[in-house]
């Protein structure tokens, strides 16, 4: 009776264990759905699907075609592909598209509709796609990073702190942008500071910390100044950040190594305090130097101007 029941306890637990296998999933045969197309302003346009879609056809502008309607870049993320295109009418659209596939391989040779142009003025300022983190630990000497956005970029001004060997090389619609950073030194936290315009004169700001180390330094620097832009710079005569005041004149630098620096602004009534003993500033540095326009990277001036909207001087 014993080997019996024992036999039986075993059966359950095979079919059991059988059950819980189920039917192997069937492979992806379905081509992606069209969802929809938006209009988001009389420069952009909103493409959906109801799932991911390769990025380098999607982009191609040979494979968007709209009757009388030029595309000036295309950007694909994920499920949606968005469109620049120059201004549209009130009128409706043909759209085609070629060659769209998700991430199988499935797809259709065309996809076909209409769409109802607007006059909608663009006020949205360009999104990123795909960025560096804020602050991007233990890069090599020689780095790159790339900036990906959701539409074409008019105009823009990068500035790095310290200087260093930097170039700057854009695809052929100007919607990513390649960063090379050369002779990065130990013991340092470099600023990379962007701002970038699309067609209508909206922008985004860009502001990274890049280092060689894998721990960033804890050391900070705060003070309140009636001054709005403080710069701070190293002994050896660099500029290594600059910051923005709040409204009540409180400021902030951090992520510091030890040494020397010397505060610079318009306003000469500065109060600080360090975050640690290894931070030293000259005695006649309490206050701040003034900053001498004429002396100024221009390069620098424009940077802070376009920034924080804070105008220093003219820069024209």
């Amino acid at each position: 009776m014993k080997n019996k029941m024992g036999f039986v306890f075993f059966s359950v637990l095979l079919i059991g264990g059988c059950a819980k296998k189920g039917a192997p999933t069937s492979p992806d045969r379905t081509p992606p759905f069209l969802s929809s197309v938006e209009v988001v302003d009389r420069e952009h346009i909103e493409i959906t699907f109801d799932e991911n879609i390769e990025i380098p056809a999607a982009e191609s502008l040979s494979n968007i075609t709209v009757d009388g309607l030029q595309i000036l870049a295309s950007v694909a993320s994920k499920k949606k592909i968005i469109l620049t295109t120059d201004d549209m009418d009130t009128v409706e659209y043909k759209i085609k598209l070629l060659n769209i596939r998700d991430l199988s391989g499935n797809g259709k040779d065309e996809y076909k509709t209409k769409f109802r142009g607007t006059l909608r003025v663009d006020t949205m300022p360009p999104a990123i796609v795909r960025s560096p983190s804020p602050i991007v630990r233990n890069t090599p000497p020689d780095t790159s990073l790339t900036i990906k956005f959701t539409e074409q970029i008019e105009n823009s001004h990068i500035y790095i702190m310290p200087e260093t060997k930097v170039s700057y090389n854009w695809n052929g619609v100007k919607t990513e942008v390649e960063i090379k950073i050369s002779a990065i030194d130990t013991l340092t936290v470099y600023h990379i500071y962007g701002i970038f315009w699309d067609g209508a004169g909206n922008s985004r700001k860009v502001d990274i910390s890049l280092s060689r180390e894998k721990n960033l330094p804890l050391i900070w620097l705060k003070g309140t100044t009636e001054d709005s832009t403080v710069l701070l710079m190293t002994k050896n005569g660099g500029f290594a950040q600059f910051t923005l005041s709040d409204s009540t004149g409180n400021f902030i630098f951090q992520n510091l190594y030890s040494g020397e620096y010397t505060l610079f602004g318009k306003s000469k009534k500065a109060y600080l305090s360090s975050g640690a003993l290894t931070l030293s500033l000259p005695k006649d540095a309490v206050e701040l130097y003034t900053i001498d326009e004429v002396k100024m990277d221009v390069k620098l001036i424009q940077t802070l101007n376009l920034f924080y909207t804070v105008y220093l001087g003219d820069t024209r």
